[in-house]
């Protein structure tokens, strides 16, 4: 073995038959093994991995079938396989203790009952929720998933031509999937409905709680000039937010000294600049304070962030103010506006209130009918109570828990007072 070129590639040397043979790279030498292989041998693995495949994804339900009620955009229920690698700070864990402190989707009563179902499952296994884990571990975790509901406003087409579409995306749904969203994505939903659209690059991404105009390349070259665009601060994007307060119109001494000091009180690390009378700049660096939850902090060992904060109107207990996002940190403007003392008005995460303007009242009435739905024990649930049986395969347990998804979803047509007490996704590996 050799090591040539500036980044250390390395190349393996086999005898060719020439003198003293030559230098292969792995990448060469794969083609070499691959091309003396036997041709029925290829042609026999080619054709199961093809029916593998297929096997596989007979029972993913992947294709979305949405329905709409109130206002909401639903996804019918459907089961999932969610598969990963053991990742190395699980190295030495506990199988169960990974899952519930690292996906809170879930309750660990739900995981433990999947472990021992089946439906968690290391290297194709069923195995004791004490397994210890290690690299190479293959975790599959077989899921019957319901997508949280998303707004069911229209995905509005703000401009289209033959490079990119520009969508005005609703609040509530994210920009692509993640977390508990699949199909219920900004992405997602506009593959489902344009089928004239099968290749489309999310360019950049807003906060799903966040409405406003979104581009998507149709090609990759178009994704990657857009990116370069945005990447280099020649394009920009204006944000407009309710706040809580009456926010200053004009920035006078009295007004700027109150803004410095509600910040300095939060995050020393922070700076405030008045470049115009009407005008704040903040900057102050940010982090991550958990990833499991989505929090963000304001903090001195954290990312620089600016934002620009001007006001455009108010009224009696809020205000409008337009936002300039100068780096674009995750929940900057939301953490920024807190900073000084104005949070956006309906963000509980940031020191707003989930249900601003809402009556005491009708507050107390959300808040009881959550606890009431929360209180429904889990043996209620008709898919969380399916266990695989033990000469089940994949691809019947599979069928199993997409037949139910399909008489789940008509409970509530045919029955009223039908339920599923376990609402949330059903995991997140």
């Amino acid at each position: 073995m050799e090591l040539s070129g500036t980044h250390c590639a390395i190349a393996l040397v086999t005898n060719t038959g020439d003198e003293g043979g030559r230098a292969v790279s792995k990448r060469q030498l794969k083609k070499m093994r691959r091309a003396q292989r036997d041709p029925a041998e290829c042609q026999a693995k080619k054709h199961k991995s093809k029916r593998e495949a297929k096997s596989a994804n007979r029972f993913q339900c992947a294709t979305p079938k949405y329905s709409f009620a109130d206002g909401y955009r639903m996804v019918d229920p459907y089961v999932y396989e969610f598969r990963t690698f053991a990742k190395e700070r699980w190295y030495g864990r506990e199988l169960l203790e990974v899952f519930t402190k690292e996906f809170g989707a879930n309750a660990p009563e739900y995981y433990r009952f999947a472990i021992a179902s089946g439906r968690i499952s290391v290297n194709r296994k069923i195995v004791p929720a004490d397994t210890i884990l290690k690299n190479g571990d293959l975790i599959i975790h077989t899921a019957h998933r319901h997508e949280p509901p998303v707004s069911g406003d229209e995905v509005a087409v703000v401009h289209e031509d033959d490079e990119l579409i520009v969508v005005s995306k609703p609040p509530s749904m994210p920009t692509h999937p993640c977390g508990a969203y699949r199909h219920n994505a900004l992405h997602s939903i506009l593959q489902a409905t344009r089928s004239d659209l099968p290749q489309l690059h999310v360019v950049h991404r807003l906060d799903r709680l966040t409405s406003g105009v979104v581009l998507l390349a149709k090609n990759a070259a178009t994704a990657k000039s857009l990116s370069l665009t945005i990447a280099n601060r020649q394009a920009t994007k204006t944000y407009l937010a309710r706040v809580r307060g009456l926010f200053p119109g004009m920035l006078d001494q009295a007004a700027q000294e109150m803004l410095v000091s509600k910040a300095r009180a939060t995050c020393p690390a922070s700076v405030l600049t008045f470049p115009e009378e009407d005008a704040i700049v903040i900057s102050c660096p940010l982090r991550c304070l958990s990833a499991r939850d989505g929090v963000w902090e304001c903090h001195a060992n954290g990312k620089a962030s600016e934002t620009i904060v001007r006001l455009v109107r108010a009224d009696k207990s809020t205000s409008l103010v337009k936002c300039k996002s100068v780096t674009g940190r995750t929940h900057q403007i939301r953490l920024h506006l807190q900073l000084i003392g104005f949070p956006i008005a309906n963000d509980p995460c940031y020191g707003g209130e989930l249900h601003f303007g809402e009556s005491a009242e009708r507050v107390d009435e959300i808040a009881a009918a959550k606890r009431s739905k929360a209180d429904l024990p889990p043996k209620d649930s008709v898919d969380y109570s399916t266990p695989r049986k033990e000469n089940e395969s994949e691809e019947e347990f599979g069928y199993t828990l997409c037949s139910i998804s399909s008489m789940v979803a008509c409970l509530p047509h045919l029955n009223p007072a039908a339920h599923l007490s376990w609402a949330a996704p059903l995991g997140t590996v």
